[in-house]
């Protein structure tokens, strides 16, 4: 009995740890590029000022990862960024021009790109051991994050500046709550006769998940970071991209409430290309210029984003050892963070100033939709016996071997 109410604490406290960490997206990230708008910032500008963060996590969320690798200070480090983003947010309040924006960006992502992996890599690691299923914690997110958004619209309409104390006191909260997770993390130290972390990376199924994952968020980092542009240019306000985010926080919940099943199922690649294609449709819906197929398109956020980053997130963790479990998720949330939204970013405002982001959408979702082909074909190649033994290649046994 006693163990079985640990357990529910434990999972109760991941739950609003998971909540408390997709407040700051509702509350700061859905509503940032139209803040830079109403400061008088150009596409290109919020393009550039979106891609800041992305391209410092490329560098700094190896380093965190290592940082708590190293140390096996998991618990550390993660309240280090905490503090540090609670901070670092608050000095929005000071910038009202490019330099200082770019500056407050800096300082912020510095904290924050460190608190979503080695953030997974606790919880992931905690609900393993506890015999937890995530899926069922990452709804905590979603829940959040929907409620959240519909309340920022609302509120956020006459107080804009208001984001940034509330996404503050977000990570303050999460601070907080660390301290009741406080023993239930072990600290691993680097198993020396264990395989490095770099020699995961010579698996070709994990460096097929990190390029499509790569590709795939190029593609929602463009959609993602404009669109609230899209919506303010047609007319409507801060009150229609709540509603909105919350669209696409609610269809994440079937998604989550099936995804252990198909994962059992289905490969980790066709699921994979299956959010892509869905994506490819989510992207050129806005064309239409119907709010309504913008709400289809946010209906679309499960089996897209939810998908990518629940399989990505998993497959990581199951693909590394437990020495370098923060390194694993760093390893994701640089090419999906960094790599790819810094890429995303600044492609997608240059071209969105020169052709318009209509036109900007319709070739982004042609890439995807063209790599997503690619890599469908390729893969059903390779799975065929048949057409691998006549092309020459190996049989299946050694295909196995060398998966």
């Amino acid at each position: 009995m006693r163990a079985e109410r640990k357990r529910w604490r434990t999972f109760w406290t991941l739950f609003g740890f998971n909540a408390l960490y997709y407040v700051p997206g509702a509350t700061f990230g859905a509503y940032i590029g139209v803040y830079y708008q109403s400061r008088g910032m150009s596409v290109s500008q919020i393009g550039l000022l979106s891609a800041i963060g992305p391209l410092l996590a490329l560098v700094m969320q190896p380093a965190w990862g290592l940082l708590s690798d190293r140390t096996g200070k998991y618990m550390a480090v993660l309240r280090i960024s905490l503090l540090g983003a609670a901070g670092g947010v608050l000095c929005y309040y000071r910038a009202d021009s490019f330099l200082l924006f770019a500056a407050c960006v800096l300082i912020y992502s510095f904290f924050n790109c460190a608190i979503g992996p080695i953030g997974d890599a606790v919880v992931l690691d905690m609900a393993r051991e506890n015999e937890l299923e995530f899926s069922r914690i990452r709804m905590g997110g979603t829940l959040a994050y929907a409620a959240a958004v519909i309340f920022a619209g609302m509120y956020l309409r006459s107080r804009p500046t208001a984001s940034f104390g509330i996404t503050a006191a977000a990570w303050g909260s999460m601070f907080l709550l660390t301290w009741l997770m406080r023993g239930d993390v072990k600290k691993y130290r680097p198993d020396r006769t264990a395989s490095g972390a770099l020699s995961c990376f010579r698996n070709g199924k994990v460096l097929f998940v990190l390029f499509y994952a790569c590709i795939f968020q190029v593609v929602l980092g463009c959609y993602g970071s404009f669109i609230g542009v899209v919506v303010t240019d047609m007319g409507y306000d801060n009150a229609t991209i709540g509603r909105l985010m919350c669209v696409s926080a609610l269809s994440e919940l079937p998604v989550l409430l099936c995804i252990r099943f198909l994962m059992r199922k289905v490969r980790i690649e066709a699921l994979l290309l299956a959010a892509g294609a869905a994506m490819t449709v989510r992207i050129w819906l806005p064309l239409t210029g119907s709010i309504v197929c913008i709400f289809l398109g946010q209906a679309l956020q499960g089996v897209t984003y939810m998908i990518l980053y629940y399989g990505c997130v998993t497959f990581m963790d199951q693909n590394f050892p437990k020495e370098h479990r923060a390194t694993a998720q760093s390893a994701f949330y640089m090419v999906q963070a960094g790599i790819a939204s810094t890429f995303s970013n600044i492609a997608g405002g240059w071209l969105g100033e020169r052709i318009g982001l209509m036109h900007t959408y319709f070739w982004y979702g042609l890439i995807l939709l063209a790599v997503t082909a690619v890599c469908g074909f390729v893969l059903y190649f390779r799975a065929d016996p048949k057409r691998q033994k006549a092309s020459g290649g190996r049989g299946q046994t050694d295909r196995q071997k060398r998966e």
